[in-house]
């Protein structure tokens, strides 16, 4: 995979580029000012841009919007020493489809990248559940006029598995389907709900009592 990164550690950079190429990746690229990473991506169309949130100027958030709107076929793999549900949340609603804790090992990161190379979100169960718990803003349903809420006994399966945090493949393996079914069906949930990605559509479900936890 042809990967981009960006952090404001040159060491952490040096390190990870190594590492990743080492395990057969390509780094294309290895920033450490968010302001150029859009730009760069939608220039270098890499696989997946993993980014940092925490730089010393802000703009991390706006960095993995910017990333998603002008480089769509990018996937963005946020790696964040911060675990904090918001800043997770706002991760996800910019665009991002993966977020892995700096604090863990290099396995981790080619974990996620091969989750979101198969169509999958990658987060950890549990923080996905501490997102959950923060506000976020309701999803537009103007997008889907007139579909409303009415999930069909599969499609709430589905969703029920979605807010225990269960990617792609988990999915169809508890359901005994194919994965392009699955991924099927999750879309047609998002659809259905007018939830932009899972993390969102999660969020609603619980709070709108679509699902029991």
């Amino acid at each position: 995979m042809n990967l981009l990164l960006c952090d404001d550690h040159q060491l952490l950079l040096d390190a990870m580029t190594a590492s990743l190429d080492g395990h057969g990746h390509h780094v294309v690229g290895a920033l450490t000012d968010p302001l150029t990473v859009a730009d760069t991506a939608a220039m270098l169309q890499p696989d997946v841009c993993i980014m940092d949130l925490g730089f010393p100027g802000g703009g991390g958030i706006e960095a993995v919007r910017r990333v998603a709107q002008q480089a769509p076929s990018t996937k963005v793999l946020v790696l964040s020493a911060s675990t904090d549900p918001t800043a997770i949340r706002e991760s996800f609603e910019a665009g991002a489809l993966g977020f892995v804790r700096k604090q863990d090992s290099i396995a981790g990161v080619l974990d996620a990248i091969e989750h979101l190379m198969n169509g999958e979100v990658a987060l950890d169960p549990k923080l996905l559940r501490a997102a959950m718990s923060q506000p976020a803003a309701p999803p537009n349903r103007r997008e889907s006029p007139g579909v409303g809420y009415q999930l069909t006994p599969r499609e709430t399966e589905v969703l029920k598995l979605i807010v225990e945090g269960r990617g792609t493949s988990d999915i169809a393996e508890q359901l005994h389907i194919a994965r392009s079914t699955a991924r099927s069906h999750i879309q047609s949930v998002l659809v259905k709900t007018g939830a932009h990605n899972r993390l969102q559509v999660a969020t609603l479900a619980v709070r709108q009592g679509l699902v029991t936890r």
